[in-house]
């Protein structure tokens, strides 16, 4: 079933809530919800998980990964799926179990290194101890329960094991890591998966049908560079017409692994503007909660609003770092070639445009540095570059964005190529284009 509708919120609005107002006016957006058919990332040709609709046997949408002789499947619950397991409401206390199946077919025994699940992890016992005179069992019961369905840190030769580790909440996908050590051998197992019941933004996208058979050209970096500095100057605002924020942010490589190098790294997922998500961003800005998945407004190019976008919240939805990204009809050598912005959100202010509004760091760079050093620092970035497109502005001669922030700039937007394998940053290749901060 599908539901249009609008909230119109009538408000004097003074500068002592201008924070909650600014929420409030996101509920005048219109909300459209999305079907749930679909609740992984459809990015290009790279399947993950099937979708969740109510409690079903997870395990059988677990992503199994092999290598040489050692077999791990992995999946990460829902709350509505830990609470019917548990029969303890986990999500509440900030806990997330992670199901794995270790089969381990080798002659040797390995060790599981919980904490590349997460340094932060849960014990059993301490699970035990925050649902203690919560249920009729005793705490002693409790322990024996979460030990039980703990999974086992040996895994012997020639043998299968199973159960939970109870890893830190993340309310919208996971990243982990299932590390296992053996003598003079290390098998290393990596997982990005979004948490089920979870509706973010991009589920809405069907990305094998945003353009037509042929109209995807492939590239080489002359020709990229070309073609980007041959866009627009910048995004346009809700209005589709006036200019928004700067297009100053290049991604290159396949979706899935954009998403999920992005997710590794503290990037959230952002949902999908509903009441309820709305109703969150009025309680994070007015009361401060910490909120990581807010919703973001949407702006446009290729005609259409952002494929996908993500953040970083501090302690509300006020001051955050975020991006937005759109797949450009171009690849390079292949690769798939993402186009945005980024820009750091440092509180909220009165606009004409939409009434409220968040307030952007004027300078504009240094978000494009932010996300620069993040991914390097990461080791997932292969090779990075600058091109001209934005345009230069400084304090003396500022642009503005669609709500009318000023923005100062060396106009160039950065191109980040990433990569499968792990690369230290002194082995980056830097393209010989343009220098940033020359002017």
């Amino acid at each position: 079933m599908t539901l249009s509708w609008h909230i119109r919120v009538n408000l004097t609005v003074t500068r002592s809530w201008l924070p909650a107002y600014w929420a409030l006016n996101e509920l005048c957006l219109l909300l459209k919800p999305v079907t749930l058919l679909q609740l992984v990332l459809l990015m290009t040709g790279c399947a993950v998980s099937p979708s969740q609709t109510g409690i079903l046997g997870y395990n059988e949408r677990a992503e199994t990964q092999v290598d040489d002789g050692v077999r791990v499947s992995a999946v990460v619950l829902s709350p509505l799926e830990t609470e019917s397991t548990f029969a303890s409401p986990l999500a509440n206390k900030g806990i997330q179990p992670v199901w794995i199946e270790i089969d381990n077919q080798q002659e040797k025994a390995f060790t599981l290194m919980l904490t590349s699940l997460g340094p932060d992890y849960f014990s059993p016992s301490e699970v035990a101890w925050r649902f203690r005179g919560q249920r009729e069992m005793s705490f002693e019961d409790l322990m024996d329960l979460f030990l039980e369905k703990h999974l086992p840190v040996i895994i012997p030769p020639r043998s299968t094991v199973s159960g939970y580790v109870y890893t830190n909440l993340d309310p919208g996908a996971k990243a982990f890591a299932v590390e296992l050590v053996g003598e003079h051998s290390m098998r290393s197992f990596e997982f990005v998966q979004v948490v089920p019941g979870f509706e973010a933004d991009f589920m809405r996208v069907d990305f094998h049908q945003l353009y037509e058979p042929g109209m995807m050209q492939d590239l080489d970096l002359g020709g990229l560079r070309e073609y980007l500095e041959e866009l627009p100057c910048c995004v346009l605002g809700g209005d589709r017409e006036t200019p928004g924020d700067p297009l100053n942010l290049v991604l290159v490589g396949d979706g899935r692994h954009v998403l999920a190098t992005l997710v590794r790294n503290g990037w959230d997922l952002t949902e999908t503007m509903r009441r309820d998500t709305a109703w969150r961003t009025v309680a994070s800005s007015v009361f401060g909660s910490h909120y990581r998945t807010s919703p973001v407004s949407p702006l446009y190019l290729f005609g259409r609003s952002q494929d996908f976008a993500l953040q970083k919240a501090r302690h509300n939805v006020n001051v955050r770092n975020h991006l937005r990204l759109w797949l450009a009809p171009v690849t390079l050598e292949g690769q798939n070639v993402w186009v945005g912005q980024i820009s750091r959100d440092i509180g909220v202010k009165l606009t004409s445009k939409t009434i409220v509004t968040h307030k952007i760091d004027p300078v504009v760079d240094e978000a494009r540095l932010y996300i620069t050093l993040d991914l390097a620092a990461s080791e997932s970035l292969q090779a990075l570059g600058y091109v001209e497109g934005v345009g230069y502005s400084d304090r003396d001669a500022p642009r503005f964005n669609y709500t009318r922030d000023p923005y100062y700039t060396d106009g160039l937007r950065v191109v980040l190529v990433l990569g499968e394998e792990r690369n230290p940053l002194y082995n980056v290749d830097f393209l010989p284009w343009e220098q940033p901060g020359a002017r």
